[in-house]
């Protein structure tokens, strides 16, 4: 069985869009789990009339206080009861042969072969376009075996379905910083490569999504003045197999930790260059606190 999660802050009048692909699907072998993240729009009004409806598939809805998607994501891992663990957004949406395929996918990897921690498809716009690009995926195959850090040989650059096994997903929780409701993905994609897992890619599309005003791609700036440690923790990963670009990633790092006042952080940093950078992480920090201003004010 697979678990559908959707973690959803007041996203009421997109949700139907997804319940609908949810209820079309070619195989219903699938819970459909929701964390509410304290949404105050009439999300809550939805799923009291959705969870009375007979369903298919197991439906769960749970609202919590409010406390980031990274969080919801660790708390969904833990109540799971499926094999598998498939992330989707509530402003997104299924093709209808997406279960059937995640299940068909699984079973193409090979047995025994602990290397793997899942699989992905592709996530295309509602139009059917590419996002980034077509992967670069030989058809005679259909897919690419590889990890997250290793997707730009095969331009695995655009957005991507992943889903993961979710006993293994259970060692990967996201970090998280105290009053902060953010952190970066890769910052655990990326951990999950450097300890030699990879993903069976496929170019096959089986989400479509849209990017809304408001939503984490959009909202950079915002994201960042509100959680610098969450960023902070991704540029400390990137150092760990980072041989281009250190001197970049340590200033962002730097600054990060110096726009959240926690410098006692600057310990945890994975090269040694943070001693001899510092005043100069310091004076961007001091120009990303303006460009904060001024971007998000």
């Amino acid at each position: 069985m697979i678990t559908i999660f959707t973690p959803t802050y007041n996203r009421a009048h997109l949700l139907p869009r997804l319940y609908e692909s949810i209820c079309k699907q070619d195989c219903m072998d699938f819970e459909w789990l929701v964390i509410d993240d304290g949404s105050t729009d009439d999300t809550q009004v939805l799923f009291d009339e959705w969870t009375t409806r007979e369903h298919p598939f197991s439906l769960i809805y749970q609202k919590v206080k409010n406390g980031g998607k990274q969080r919801a994501i660790n708390r969904a891992v833990d109540m799971a009861r499926g094999e598998y663990f498939f992330i989707v957004d509530s402003d997104d949406a299924l093709v209808p042969h997406a279960i059937s395929f995640i299940k068909q996918a699984f079973e193409t990897l090979p047995k025994g072969d602990e290397s793997f921690i899942g699989i992905s498809g592709l996530r295309v716009c509602f139009d059917g376009s590419f996002i980034q690009g077509k992967p670069q995926i030989d058809p005679a195959v259909g897919h690419v075996d590889c990890n997250n850090l290793e997707r730009s040989r095969y331009n695995l650059v655009s957005d991507m379905a992943e889903v993961f096994y979710t006993e293994k997903l259970k060692h990967y929780k996201f970090p998280v910083w105290e009053g902060e409701i953010f952190t970066p993905e890769a910052v655990v994609w990326d951990q999950m490569a450097l300890d030699g897992y990879r993903l069976r890619w496929f170019d096959t599309p089986i989400y479509y999504c849209e990017y809304q005003e408001g939503g984490l791609t959009k909202s950079t700036w915002s994201l960042l003045k509100r959680n610098p440690m969450g960023y902070a923790m991704l540029f400390n990963t990137q150092l760990k197999y980072q041989k281009e670009g250190r001197v970049n990633t340590v200033l962002q790092f730097i600054s990060c930790c110096c726009l959240a006042g926690e410098y006692s952080y600057l310990k945890q940093c994975n090269s040694k260059l943070v001693y001899c950078l510092f005043p100069l992480g310091w004076l961007l920090s001091l120009r990303r606190k303006k460009q904060l201003k001024e971007n998000v004010g």
